[in-house]
């Protein structure tokens, strides 16, 4: 007996093929893989049947992650991803500032070289004054984009209970 995972697709332009599933909505289109044979998608009506043909753990939990993943993009191609970030400074006033595909953090802890971090395609940045805001149609993006700078910018070789600066994820996509 196999278990079966429905997502409510209607609403949103969803082509299914063996392969993958497309979904296409106002905000853009995205796909998501099938990259197992055990799995099966079904398509009655713009609800999706995602199933495992065997009754393993494993091959439910990958049908789980499947039908996770498609409502997440059911979502975003409806209304974009939306994650805020802070940059904190106690010592060196620091400069944020997008130039082409990059994100440069000026002034770092006093570093005299900016810090570059490169944007990812589909995640729209803007930034005013020390709030950074990421926004897409897919979660993944933008999450990874502000784990990203997060992570980039960090306090290496100094006390972090005296440097407390850095680039924080206030809220999360």
């Amino acid at each position: 007996m196999s278990t079966k995972f429905k997502v409510d697709a209607r609403g949103a332009d969803v082509e299914v093929k063996k392969d993958a599933i497309t979904v296409k909505g106002k905000g853009g289109t995205l796909k998501a893989d099938i990259r197992y044979p055990f799995l099966s998608v079904k398509n009655n009506d713009g609800v999706l049947e995602i199933s495992a043909k065997g009754d393993v753990a494993y091959q439910k939990a990958i049908a789980g992650t499947l039908a996770a993943e498609v409502r997440n993009i059911i979502k975003g191609v409806e209304t974009p991803y939306v994650a805020e970030l802070e940059l904190v400074y106690m010592h060196f006033p620091s400069a944020l500032k997008v130039a082409g595909n990059k994100v440069i953090v000026e002034n770092f802890v006093g570093e005299r070289k900016p810090r570059e971090i490169d944007i990812m395609d589909g995640v729209d940045v803007k930034i005013n004054g020390t709030k950074i805001t990421l926004s897409g149609i897919d979660k993944y993006k933008v999450g990874q984009m502000a784990a990203n700078l997060e992570s980039k910018v960090n306090i290496k070789n100094k006390d972090r209970r005296v440097f407390k600066d850095g680039i924080f994820i206030t809220k999360k996509p």
